[in-house]
């Protein structure tokens, strides 16, 4: 979604008129032409969407009558396709959660409003709207192995990103609402291993002055050691899971002292937000004992019904392997 003046439609659900006025405000910053509306509960949030189909919804998660928690389980049983995207006030972490874990495409902490509103809903309106012709795609792909190699360009992994939610698209394994979901936790997977493994910028920078985080970034990518270094990106796609192993080039980091992502006290946290969507997103998420490299694992709903098999199955045969490209 570009910041130019663009006839977009967007839902903000919250119980605090003046939550909605500020919200309402941020938006219109930026898409001055859009069209916003607003709903004080879960509830009406629903019926707005079903007569009016916005294009984004921004939700408050607690909320007297009707949350955002009930809202994302409607919308969910309804298969809806809409992206949302949850507020998160002080004392609402574990909700934020989740609201994850239910379907919600990202969040945003109520204290950051003013700095992640733009970007957040930048990002997952650019993935919302690829995916919105995606039922008119009739593939007959049932799997592939892709490698490919970046260098330390932030600007690449909106692309890539792109190009492989496209395949998966085509394998016809989930719906628009999971490539969303996926397409965020590449894109912070790939974040991390450039920002944090290749030019190791340190986490605790952004929380001080995101400029200086991204100046130092821009100066690393053109001195050794960091300018010779690269991100490796395998992905494996299958009709039961996709997989895909990102290994960056750094030092490494003892992934074992990672600050818990769902803990109210880092939900704020810059670094810890990226986690958290990672984890959330992710079926399976796992690093290598050097800490360069993280694997991120997805099942599909053939894939689910499988694993739901072998695990009742009381035969002696050996468990057969999910269909999957090693990567």
């Amino acid at each position: 979604m570009s910041k130019q003046s663009e006839s977009k439609k967007f839902l903000i659900v919250d119980d605090s008129s003046v939550e909605r006025t500020l919200v309402r405000g941020l938006i219109r910053k930026h898409w001055p032409n859009c069209s916003i509306l607003e709903a004080a509960d879960g509830e009406e949030g629903l019926r707005a969407i079903e007569s009016e189909s916005p294009d984004l919804v921004l939700t408050d998660v607690c909320m007297p009558r009707s949350g955002g928690l009930d809202m994302l389980a409607a919308l969910r049983d309804k298969k809806s396709v809409v992206p949302v995207v949850v507020m998160s006030g002080i004392g609402d972490a574990e909700s934020a959660v989740k609201a994850l874990h239910a379907g919600a495409a990202s969040y945003i902490p109520k204290s950051k409003l003013p700095e992640l509103l733009y970007p957040t809903i930048s990002m997952v309106s650019e993935f919302a709207e690829t995916h919105q012709n995606r039922r008119r795609v009739i593939g007959c792909l049932k799997g592939m192995e892709l490698q490919f190699e970046l260098d330390n360009d932030n600007s690449l992994i909106m692309p890539l990103v792109r190009y492989l939610e496209d395949h998966i698209g085509s394998l016809q394994v989930c719906d628009e609402s999971e490539l969303v979901r996926i397409g965020v936790a590449l894109h912070e997977s790939l974040t991390n291993a450039i920002n944090h493994g290749n030019l190791e910028l340190d986490s605790d920078l952004r929380q001080d002055d995101e400029r200086l985080f991204y100046e130092l970034g821009e100066s690393r990518r053109l001195i050794w050691p960091y300018c010779d270094r690269r991100v490796q990106v395998f992905a494996s796609l299958g009709s039961e899971r996709v997989r895909f192993v990102i290994r960056d080039e750094g030092p490494g980091f003892n992934h074992q002292k990672i600050q818990d992502p769902t803990q109210a006290e880092n939900l704020d946290r810059v670094g810890g937000r990226g986690l958290l969507l990672i984890h959330s997103f992710m079926d399976e998420v796992s690093y290598n004992d050097r800490g360069n490299e993280i694997t991120l694992v997805k099942y599909t709903s053939a894939g689910r019904k499988l694993l739901v098999t072998m695990s009742e199955s009381k035969s002696r045969s050996p468990a057969r392997e999910l269909v999957d490209c090693p990567a």
